[in-house]
C-alpha cells in the first residue's frame, strides 16, 4: 500500500450532533461568472485570528490551487485580507494576510470530484492551518496581527480582486469567526446546522433558502449575500457527509513507457478512498476490449484519502498488442458516487512520450502551474538514458513578453524535485532544449506527478511542450541513489539582515557505492543595488569536501549573444549569472572520484563569494527584487548494486536480520554468523544522534523510543560487512 501521509492513517472521522436534513440546500457555482457578492463591515475583519469553514463538492477543479476561490476578501496595495481557494487536481490552500505580508498553507492532492468534503483554514496568532472533513493536513508559521481587508468585499465563489478566480462546484453552509477553532471544535459541528449566536461567530451562511438572489447571514451582524450572475436555476440539494465512497485513480499498468507491451503484462489499478470511514473490502474488475471482464474482490484497510494501487492475480500476455483500451473500475457497498467508479484509458508505449502538450501557461484562468500523473514502469533497468524535451509556443495574441525563470518537476511521494530549469524569451516562441534526466532513474518508476511551472505574471503566457524520451540500452549503472543537498528558489543574498550562509551536509556513502557526483542548477536574479547582484554579479563560489575548498563555480554565462530564440527584444544580449533569456539552464556537475569513502560519511560545504548589499531597500523602484539564487543541489550515487531500495518492511539479508520497520521505539539487529562493532543512528538531514560501541555481540536491539517520529538511517559496522538500514519511527 502506497503510504501517502502517515498522519491520516489512524484518522476515522465520526460525525456526530444533529445531521442537516430539512431545507437542505446549496449553491452551485459554473465556474466561468456565477459568484455571492457580500459589502465589507467591521465584522469580517477579524485582526486576531479567524477560521473560515465550508462544505464544497468540485465538478471540475481549476488548474491551480489559487484560481478556484470558495471564499475571498483579499485585497492590494498594501497586502489584506484572507481567502479559501482549491484546484490543481484537489489542492486546498488557505491564506492571510499579517504583519510580513500574504502567508499560507496549502494540501496535498487529496480531494476528488463530484463529492462533498468540509475544508477549513484557520489562523491562531503564531499558525496558518488547514483542515478537510476536520482532519489537520498542514500548518506554517505565520506570527503578526491579521492585515484587515478594510474597503474590500467578500466574494463566495470569486476573488474579489483578482477577478477571473472561479469555483466550479457546489458550495454550502460557509462560515466566518473571528477566532480560532481547534480540531475538536471543528470536528463537532462540521456536519450540524449553527443557531448564529455562537461565540466568535461573525457571519454563517447555511444557504438552506433554496430559492430568490440572496443569501441570509443567519447572526445577528446581518452581512447577508448577493446572487451574482445567478439564476433560480443555481439552487440544488444541500451536502450530504460521504462516508463510503471509493474511485479509480488511474491505471498503473500497463504502463504508457516502453517499446511495447510483453508476454507477462500486469495488470494495476490506482484506487482512491475519498470518503470519511476507512474501507476495508470492495470489488475491483479490469477489463481489455475485447476480452472478458476480470473481477476480484480486494480485503485490505485504505484510510481516508490514500491510495492504493491493486496488482491483479494473473498476468496477462499483451505481445503482438499496439494498443489496448483498458477499463478499469470499483465497486463498493454504500457508494452512491458513480462518478469515479469507472475509468477507461487507451494505452499505446512509447519512448517518446508528450507528458505536456500545448499546455498553456499565464497568469489568469489558466494558472502557472500545471500538474499531470504518468504511470511510469515498475523498473527502468532496460534504459540507458532518459531526456526531457521542452519548446514554447505562443498563444493567440502573442507571448509573454518578459524574460521569466521556468522549471519542470517532479513530485515523487509528496517531494518536489527539480529536474529542469529554463529562462522564458522576451516574446518569441523558441526551445529544442534538452536535459538529461537519468540520474533520476529512481523516481521515475510507478506513479510520477510531472510539475511544469513558468513564472508569468501576464494574461498571455506561454504554451509549454515537454517530451519524455528513453533511450533502451544497458546503462552502465543500473542503480542510481539520488539525495537532496540544498533546495531553494529564493536564497537571498548579500542582505546584512539575512544569514546567506548555506548550511553543511553530511552524506551517508553507501558501502556499495562505485562513482558519486554533486548536480547543481543555480542562476542569480534581482538587481538595481550593489553590483547589480544577483542577476547582473560575475562572482566565483565554491564547493568545500571535508572541509577542504574542492570544486570552483564560476557563475557567470558570457555568450547570451548566440542564442536559438534571437532576435528577442530585451536586454537577452547582455551577460548573466548562470543564465540567458530564451536559454535552458544544465546543472553544473562535479566528479566526487577520490573524495569519497563507500560506507562512510561526506562533508559539504557552498560557500558563496562574500557580497553586502549597500543598497538594500527601493530596488529600483520596487520594478527589481531583492538579490537571491535559484538553487537546486543534489548528491548522486552509482553502483552495479542496488543501493536504492527503501523498504517499508523488515531487513532480511544474507548477513543481517532487522525488524521491525516501521517501528513505535525498539529495533532488533542480528547478524548472521559475524559480530557488531559499531551502530550509528542518522536523522534524515544525516545528523547523528545516536552512536554504540558493541563487544562483538551478535544481536541489539535499538531503542529509539524517546526520539522523534520520522526516518533514520542506521549504521552497522561488523567484522565484515558495512550495512546502512533504513526505518521509520512512528507510535
Amino acid at each position: 500500500m502506497k503510504k501517502v501521509f502517515t498522519f491520516l492513517l489512524v484518522m476515522c472521522l465520526s460525525f456526530s450532533g444533529t445531521m442537516i436534513m430539512a431545507q437542505n440546500h446549496a449553491l452551485d457555482f459554473d465556474g466561468s461568472s456565477n459568484k455571492v457578492g457580500i459589502l465589507d463591515s467591521p465584522e469580517l475583519n477579524p485582526t486576531a485570528a479567524m477560521t473560515l469553514e465550508a462544505w464544497i463538492n468540485a465538478e471540475e477543479w481549476q488548474s491551480s490551487i489559487w484560481a478556484g476561490v470558495i471564499i475571498s476578501k483579499q485585497g492590494s496595495g498594501p497586502d489584506k485580507g484572507w481567502c479559501l481557494s482549491a484546484g490543481e487536481n484537489g489542492r486546498l490552500e488557505f491564506t492571510v494576510s499579517v504583519d510580513e505580508g500574504w502567508k499560507s498553507v496549502a494540501t496535498p492532492q487529496l480531494l476528488g470530484t463530484n463529492a462533498w468534503y468540509h475544508v477549513a483554514g484557520v489562523y491562531t496568532g503564531t499558525q496558518v492551518k488547514v483542515y478537510i472533513n476536520g482532519v489537520l493536513i498542514g500548518a506554517e508559521d505565520a506570527i503578526g496581527s491579521l492585515t484587515p481587508g478594510e474597503g474590500v468585499v467578500v466574494n463566495i465563489g470569486e476573488n474579489p480582486t483578482w477577478t477571473g478566480r472561479y469555483f466550479n462546484g457546489m458550495i454550502d453552509e460557509v462560515r466566518i469567526w473571528e477566532v480560532a477553532r481547534t480540531d475538536a471544535e471543528i470536528q463537532a459541528s462540521m456536519s450540524t446546522e449553527l443557531t448564529g449566536s455562537e461565540a466568535g461567530l461573525v457571519a454563517y451562511y447555511p444557504m438552506n433558502e433554496g430559492t430568490g438572489m440572496t443569501i441570509a447571514d443567519a447572526t445577528s451582524n446581518g452581512n447577508d449575500g448577493q446572487l451574482i450572475n445567478m439564476s433560480e436555476d443555481n439552487w440544488v440539494d444541500g451536502f450530504v457527509p460521504v462516508t463510503a465512497d471509493i474511485g479509480v485513480m488511474g491505471i498503473a499498468s500497463p504502463s504508457y513507457i516502453g517499446s511495447g507491451f510483453a508476454a507477462d503484462e500486469k495488470i494495476r489499478l490506482e484506487v482512491k478512498n475519498y470518503a470519511t470511514e476507512p474501507i476495508t473490502e470492495f470489488e475491483i474488475t479490469y477489463q481489455i476490449t475485447g476480452s472478458d471482464a476480470i473481477t476480484e474482490t480486494v480485503v485490505v484497510t485504505i484510510p481516508p484519502f490514500e491510495t492504493y494501487i491493486y496488482t491483479f492475480e494473473d498476468l496477462v500476455d499483451l505481445s503482438g498488442e499496439t494498443e489496448i483500451e483498458i477499463t478499469g473500475s470499483v465497486s463498493l457497498d454504500g457508494d452512491d458516487n458513480a462518478a469515479n467508479d469507472v475509468l477507461t484509458e487507451m494505452i499505446e508505449p512509447t519512448l517518446n512520450f508528450m507528458i505536456f502538450d500545448e499546455e498553456r501557461h499565464n497568469y489568469g484562468g489558466y494558472g502557472q502551474t500545471h500538474t499531470k500523473t504518468l504511470y511510469m514502469p515498475e523498473s527502468l533497468e532496460d534504459f540507458s538514458e532518459i531526456y526531457i524535451h521542452i519548446d514554447l509556443e505562443c498563444p493567440t495574441g502573442g507571448c509573454d513578453p518578459w524574460d521569466q525563470p521556468a522549471k519542470l518537476m517532479i513530485n515523487k511521494d509528496g517531494e518536489n524535485y527539480e529536474i529542469a530549469r529554463y529562462i522564458t524569451p522576451y516574446g518569441v516562441a523558441c526551445g529544442g532544449w534538452t536535459w538529461d534526466i537519468t540520474d533520476f532513474r529512481s523516481l521515475l518508476v510507478d506513479e510520477v506527478d510531472w510539475v511544469s511551472y513558468v513564472q508569468v505574471w501576464g494574461a498571455s503566457g506561454w504554451l509549454v511542450d515537454v517530451e519524455l524520451e528513453l533511450i533502451e540500452g544497458s546503462p552502465e549503472y543500473p542503480f542510481v541513489k539520488i539525495e537532496k543537498l540544498w533546495s531553494e528558489d529564493n536564497w537571498v543574498y548579500g542582505d546584512p539582515d539575512v544569514n546567506d550562509d548555506f548550511p553543511e551536509m553530511d552524506v551517508m556513502i553507501h558501502p556499495e557505492t562505485e562513482a558519486a557526483k554533486i548536480r547543481m542548477t543555480m542562476t542569480g536574479h534581482g538587481q538595481a543595488n550593489t553590483s547589480n547582484a544577483a542577476e547582473f554579479s560575475d562572482f566565483t563560489h565554491h564547493i568545500w569536501v571535508d572541509g577542504e575548498e574542492t570544486f570552483e563555480q564560476h557563475l557567470w554565462k558570457d555568450d547570451c549573444d548566440v542564442n536559438s530564440c534571437a532576435p528577442q527584444s530585451g536586454t537577452y544580449l547582455y551577460s548573466r549569472a548562470g543564465w540567458c533569456p530564451g536559454q535552458d539552464v544544465q546543472p553544473w556537475e562535479w566528479d566526487m572520484d577520490g573524495h569519497f569513502t563507500p560506507g562512510e560519511m561526506v562533508n559539504l560545504d557552498y560557500v558563496l563569494y562574500d557580497y553586502t548589499n549597500l543598497l538594500n531597500t527601493g530596488y529600483n523602484g520596487g520594478s527589481h527584487t531583492e538579490p537571491h539564487y535559484r538553487c537546486h543541489t543534489y548528491f548522486v550515487q552509482y553502483s552495479t548494486e542496488d543501493i536504492v531500495g527503501i523498504s517499508d518492511q523488515s531487513v532480511v539479508m544474507d548477513h543481517i536480520q532487522a525488524y521491525p520497520n516501521p517501528t513505535t521505539g525498539l529495533y532488533n539487529i542480528k547478524m548472521v554468523n559475524d559480530n557488531i562493532k559499531t551502530i550509528d543512528v542518522y536523522q534524515l538531514n544525516s545528523q547523528l544522534v545516536a552512536s554504540y560501541q558493541l563487544n562483538g555481540d551478535q544481536e541489539f536491539q535499538l531503542d529509539l523510543s524517546d526520539m522523534p517520529n520520522g526516518i533514520y538511517m542506521i549504521k552497522v559496522q561488523s567484522e565484515n560487512h558495512t550495512t546502512v538500514l533504513k526505518t521509520v519511527k512512528s507510535n
